[in-house]
């Protein structure tokens, strides 16, 4: 039997090792050699929202706030699957929102009012 202090150490090993959310988007930032204001205007992010997921980095996302990164990156779709994956979430094509994402990562645009047209000339919410 695991005492608390044994989960602990292997849920930090776990992290670590495949990297928080938070470590995930900090890394893609600089890979673009692009600034935090830039990235998270372009994903419709506010400052403190972003700081607070950079501050605390085991804070839950949630879906759309990683897809809205991972569209604002222009990330291809492994970088974006990574991504996702890190914030305990994944793109299904059973969920027709996800299926408008998918194609915005696919498409590689980075333009979040194109897919926030889509989703609105959908009947979805549209990102705000």
């Amino acid at each position: 039997m695991f005492t608390s202090s044994q989960s602990s150490k292997s849920t930090k090993k776990q992290f670590s090792r495949s990297g928080t959310f938070a470590d995930l988007l900090m890394r893609h930032v600089r890979e673009r050699g692009g600034d935090a204001p830039s990235v998270y205007k372009a994903a419709r992010i506010d400052r403190r929202t972003y700081s607070s997921i950079i501050s605390h980095p085991f804070r839950p996302v949630a879906k759309r706030t990683a897809v809205q990164f991972a569209i604002a990156l222009r990330l291809d779709r492994d970088g974006a699957d990574e991504l996702l994956r890190s914030a305990g979430f994944a793109l299904s094509p059973a969920i027709p929102e996800d299926v408008v994402f998918a194609e915005a990562i696919a498409g590689g645009g980075g333009d979040l009012r194109v897919v926030s047209e889509k989703l609105y000339e959908y009947g979805m919410k549209a990102i705000a």
